[in-house]
């Protein structure tokens, strides 16, 4: 038996044991729900750390009883490639998004077994925003998600997970027609996170950032694009994830080129950018920069 299959079947038999309901180990599903409880029982999903302690304290028993001689403890190689999915742009890249593909297929096949619900969950959302940048499949984000994205709109707080729904959300919004009191909203609780020592969380939040400004640009709605700038370039500063920096760049560009009229600003953000890529040595950005600047400024002298 699997290591989720072994734990689920132990806090199974000690709930049964005890005589107890799954409704009755739950209670007002604040810290776990009925479905979750199934899941977990019938090995389907590995429980975390909380909620493993939340069953034990529900239960009665001490934690070990319920792990058995199993563990909880997810593979470092596990994180480190995660870091690789998360951090490593594609910029649309075809070849950029095949290998991000295939570190995902890789990722699912070492450690599925291992990892908790909310980490499959990740990996779910990565996957899905991958095949809609890829394939676009046309199936929205509300509806993939429909419970999930219902919770999105309520919070204040967001996860890591919230961050990435909010940026497919907000990626879709860029080729399809979009609820605008929506967009508003999700852009409020976005400006109002704050960055901390999760590098996963503090890259999600900027991936998130430039899918909205990609809103800002394809609809040509400058007039409120200031603040998601403004919230960029303190997020790539308090991380000091400098490579993000000259697309930043890029769309400052735009702003102060659309919104400020301003175009010797404009010619000096691209210039910048330019220059930061290619130190960087990014081949595709630049090309991508290149191009971006070549269009807007040629737009605009016309």
């Amino acid at each position: 038996m699997k290591t989720k299959e072994i734990i689920g079947a132990n806090i199974r038999t000690e709930r049964e044991r005890q005589g107890l309901s799954r409704e009755q180990v739950c209670g007002l599903e604040s810290e776990l729900t009925v479905r979750q409880l199934m899941r977990i029982e019938l090995g389907q999903s590995l429980p975390t750390i909380v909620k493993l302690e939340y069953l034990a304290d529900r239960l009665k028993v001490d934690m070990a009883s319920l792990l058995g001689e199993q563990s909880l403890e997810i593979p470092q190689a596990y994180f480190e490639q995660k870091y690789k999915l998360i951090k490593f742009p594609s910029y649309g890249d075809a070849e950029r998004l095949a290998q991000k593909t295939q570190l995902l297929e890789d990722i699912y096949n070492q450690y599925f077994d291992y990892l908790p619900e909310e980490e499959l969950f990740t990996l779910d959302l990565l996957e899905n925003f991958l095949d809609y940048i890829t394939v676009g499949k046309p199936e929205s984000v509300e509806l993939i998600y429909e419970d999930f994205f219902k919770q999105l709109l309520l919070k204040e707080t967001y996860s890591l997970n919230d961050i990435l729904l909010a940026r497919h959300y907000l990626t879709q919004c860029q080729d399809y027609a979009y609820d605008r009191e929506t967009v508003l909203l999700i852009v409020d609780r976005l400006l109002k996170q704050r960055t901390g020592s999760n590098d996963y969380y503090n890259l999600a939040l900027l991936g998130a950032l430039f899918a909205l400004a990609g809103v800002y640009v394809v609809s040509a709605d400058y007039s409120d694009m200031k603040p998601a700038l403004d919230k960029m370039d303190d997020v790539v500063n308090q991380t000091m994830q400098h490579v993000y920096k000259p697309g930043l760049l890029m769309f400052e560009a735009k702003y102060h080129l659309y919104q400020r009229h301003n175009f010797q600003k404009a010619k000096s953000c691209y210039d910048l950018a330019l220059t930061l890529a290619e130190n960087f040595g990014d081949t595709v950005l630049i090309d991508n920069l290149k191009k971006e600047k070549a269009k807007d400024l040629q737009e605009k002298e016309e």
